[in-house]
């Protein structure tokens, strides 16, 4: 009150000073102050609406009691006047066309021309408008003259700020929840009244409160900063009342502009002036600036946040090429604001007049921006069909597979893409179709889908795949449904019967009962480099398939992992390169001495009905690089190793006559005990290459091994019988040679056909071991700290992207926007790529650098073996 009695006492002394009687008044224009930067004496420029400065003399200004009424409205977001928020919030309308044609910076209450959601039946405003005092120069404008004159502000400024009305600007945007608005609206009213009325503070109850808690975003615009930064309504009703009883607590309100022209009396005849009129013209271009920023809104508003969710990051190569579009629309959008600016800047410093705009400016959106629009509403419309079939298949048990993700493409042949699509699951069952075969059919697709659903019934252990081959450029003809080859052969076992050769042929040893009930057998494979752990697996695979070398002969080699070597050929010792296989870039046959295998790749065999058998191929040891390449290819071993949960066994191969073992191995098996824990010695195997020159036995190799392992007297690590295997790779070798036209005589083959036999032999006893083979599990048996260490690391860098994230949105709060991580499962048979360079890509405000997820169906070899017939495709199995 005491503040109240000096103001009303500064009044009355200033309205006994009268004015020079010969002065005209000055025609002034108000502006609402959304730059709370402004000081009595500041400059504006009127032709932009900015302010430029101020007078360099110190300003005796004193405050004026100037109380009016409040302005308290609450409205529904679809009633006409929060079409134009500019105008329902009682800005000027030549200082909207200036923030819609960004002249002038929109800060405070005019933020909310950025307000990003969607106004729809949810959305409520709650708008306020209280003037409480206004400030003034004490000697009001006869002080201003002299200084106004020498400034020369009259070169980049049009008016001078004389006045300034001081009091509250609110707008506060709720968005509310779905079969709550009435409630809500009863309680805004109550909340209104009370304002209005001046009562005290009003109880909130807790069901109240509860009512008040469900709303889903309050968005605060104001000229009081602290305002904007409560985002509860019961908290800003409660500052409300406070501001209502305590007016020193106000913001810059408006703004009295005086022409600087009238500080020069009759001498500023001559100073440019500002034409401000307002006509039919001015209105329509208003009109347009705000349609095409809304269009420019809700198209935004379907691509980050309707889109985004609904695609749960599938399709990003479409999805980001929506957002290229939308990003070339908003700068076709900015040169044509561009364009209007300088338009109306001439009208306002009289180049043009204001009837001329239509002649000077066409305001129907450019062809370009036409066309634009055009396409992203068509593709987000495509995309929204793609997301909600998603639901729906979801909603019914389907998976969704966009084939194109595999790297599915005219090039692969029908049966190749089946094999691709069905993998190593024998319990999938695969729905083919695409977008134009859909709507041309709808009646067959319904069908088709229809019958789906019930096969699943019927037989729950289905899994039912949605194969959409709308964007691969393999053209599918018609419509299908396929169920693997397992499953056909258990509906109907007719077709499952074969002749008698055939099953003589084909079928292997009857293998015994598997000793748990998981899919997949996990074999490590380890051996110092050259020692042949590729080929091992190519011939095991050979030795399981051909009962004999003549049978695999005149079939066509199975291989797996692409074959080099050097031969010797004829009596002149000649050298010759043999190759066979596809190139694999994780095969290096180049470099001496180094591991062929550069990475850890998997590779599976279906050994039984039940059963599939996963070696784990890995770099050799002894690598000529020295020790520390060797312990980078451990490193990338445990690595790999943290994408399975379990292993059945780690089998170590070795040549059956060495001079000695090689340095690392002493290292390599003290870092296997650090990181699988003590116990895995129990899940050690010992395998023999080459072993036909030591009439497959272990050699003296195994001697070496026992005089190391007694170094190891506490850890008993088995090395009998039961668990050694002696093979002879050369009998594959000779295999491939021949494919490659190389002649050898009779006797050299009815040795690597004996050695065949014996291979074949030992590899049905080597399979018959790991069917019964038990699990060694993580966070059970392979407890160490070694592993905890790396699970840790996994950890480190989705921890670093989620606080990166929370920075991010720290920044987005007061724009009401947000960056969502969600973490998803990738595209199947999928890895993060490495050796792409990452290149930027711009998100709202953030520049972020994506990772790639490459399908890689092309850098591990899978093959399937069905004993009574096979297939043979490429996956990756991690």
């Amino acid at each position: 009150m005491a503040v109240r009695k000096m103001l009303h006492a500064v009044i009355s002394e200033g309205s006994g000073k009268g004015s020079d009687a010969n002065e005209t008044t000055p025609f002034n224009i108000e502006r609402i102050a959304i730059d709370q930067r402004g000081f009595i004496g500041s400059f504006y420029d009127g032709y932009e609406d900015n302010i430029k400065g101020k007078l360099g003399i110190k300003m005796k200004t004193q405050f004026y009691d100037a109380p009016k009424e409040m302005k308290c409205i609450s409205i529904n977001g679809r009633t006409p006047e929060c079409q134009n928020l500019l105008k329902f919030v009682d800005i000027d309308h030549q200082q909207r066309l200036s923030i819609l044609l960004e002249m002038t910076r929109a800060t405070g209450i005019a933020l909310l021309i950025n307000y990003s959601q969607l106004i729809d039946k949810q959305t409520r405003f709650f708008y306020i408008y209280q003037e409480s005092y206004k400030e003034l120069d004490k000697d009001h404008l006869h002080q201003f003259k002299k200084s106004v004159i020498i400034s020369t502000c009259e070169t980049f400024a049009t008016h001078i700020i004389t006045e300034i009305i001081w009091g509250i600007h609110l707008l506060v945007i709720l968005q509310l929840p779905l079969n709550k608005e009435n409630e809500i609206d009863i309680l805004l009213k109550t909340l209104k009244e009370s304002i209005i009325n001046n009562k005290p503070i009003l109880t909130i109850n807790s069901q109240q409160q509860a009512l008040l808690d469900q709303i889903i975003t309050t968005t605060v615009y104001s000229n009081i900063d602290d305002l904007t930064k409560i985002k509860k309504l019961q908290h800003i009703y409660e500052a409300i009342i406070e501001l209502q009883r305590d007016d020193k607590i106000c913001g810059r309100l408006k703004y009295i502009l005086t022409p600087i022209q009238w500080f020069y009396d009759h001498h500023g005849i001559h100073l440019p002036k500002v034409f401000l009129c307002k006509s039919h013209e001015i209105e329509n271009l208003e009109y347009y600036l705000l349609q095409q920023k809304s269009e420019l809104k809700v198209l935004s508003f379907r691509v980050n946040h309707n889109l985004f969710e609904l695609l749960q990051d599938k399709y990003q190569r479409q999805f980001n090429d929506i957002q290229e579009e939308l990003s070339e629309l908003q700068v076709l959008h900015m040169k044509d604001i561009e364009r209007l600016y300088n338009v109306v800047l001439k009208i306002r410093n009289g180049t043009i007049t204001q009837s001329l705009i239509e002649k000077e400016v066409s305001l129907d959106p450019p062809k370009e921006i036409q066309r634009l629009i055009k396409n992203i509403t068509s593709h987000i419309d495509e995309l929204e069909f793609k997301g909600n079939l998603m639901k729906l298949l979801q909603n019914d048990g389907f998976e969704y597979c966009n084939v194109a993700d595999l790297g599915i493409d005219d090039r692969l042949e029908g049966n190749q893409i089946i094999d691709m699509l069905f993998g190593n699951d024998s319990h999938k069952a695969l729905f083919c179709s695409t977008d134009k075969l859909r709507n041309d059919n709808q009646e067959i697709w319904t069908k088709l889908y229809s019958e789906m659903i019930e096969e699943n019934k019927k037989n729950p252990q289905l899994r039912l795949v949605y194969a959409d081959f709308t964007y691969s450029t393999y053209k599918l003809k018609k419509m299908t449904t396929t169920l693997s080859k397992d499953m056909k052969a258990n509906q109907n076992p007719s077709n499952s019967q074969s002749s008698e050769s055939d099953r003589k042929r084909k079928t292997p040893s009857p293998t015994p009962p598997p000793s748990s009930t998981d899919e997949f057998i996990n074999i490590l494979l380890l051996g110092e480099s050259g020692v042949g752990k590729s080929t091992f697996i190519n011939a095991f695979a050979n030795y399981l398939h051909f009962q004999s070398l003549d049978e695999a002969q005149h079939e066509k080699p199975i291989v797996i992992i692409p074959v080099s070597f050097i031969m010797t050929i004829n009596d002149n010792f000649d050298e010759k390169i043999i190759k066979f296989g596809e190139i694999d870039s994780n095969e290096n046959h180049n470099d001496k001495g180094q591991s062929v295998t550069q990475k850890c790749k998997s590779y599976i065999f279906n050994i039984s009905n039940e059963k599939k058998l996963r070696f784990i191929d890995t770099p050799g040891f002894g690598d000529t690089r020295g020790n520390q390449q060797d312990n980078l290819n451990m490193e990338e071993i445990f690595s790999f190793l943290h994408n399975i949960s379990y292993l059945n066994g780690i089998c170590l191969l070795f040549k059956p006559e060495i001079l000695q073992l090689n340095s690392y191995f002493y290292s390599c098996c003290v870092q296997l005990f650090e990181y699988f824990g003590e116990k895995i010695r129990d899940y050690f195997i010992f395998c023999f290459t080459n072993a036909r020159s030591t009439f497959f036995a272990p050699g003296n190799t195994r001697s070496f091994l026992k005089i190391f392992f007694e170094s190891y007297p506490a850890m008993k690590i088995p090395l009998e019988k039961k668990n050694t295997f002696c093979f002879d790779s050369e009998a594959f070798r000779y295999l491939v040679a021949i494919q490659n036209s190389i002649e050898f005589d009779q006797n050299d083959r009815n040795e690597f056909e004996q050695s065949w036999l014996r291979s074949v032999t030992e590899s049905k006893r080597f399979r018959d071991f790991l069917c019964n083979q038990h699990s060694y599990r993580k966070n059970n048996e392979w407890q160490s700290i070694q592993d905890a260490q790396f699970q840790i690391n996994f950890m480190i860098r989705p921890i670093l992207e989620t606080i990166r994230n929370i920075f991010r949105n720290i920044l987005l709060y007061n724009l009401n926007l947000s960056i969502k991580l969600s973490a998803t499962h990738t595209i199947p048979l999928s890895m993060i790529c490495y050796k792409c360079n990452r290149n930027p890509e711009k998100f709202d405000q953030f520049w972020i650098l994506p990772d790639h997820i490459h399908n890689t169906l092309n850098m591990v070899s899978f093959i399937l073996f069905l004993f009574r017939y096979y297939s043979y495709s490429k996956m990756n199995e991690f």
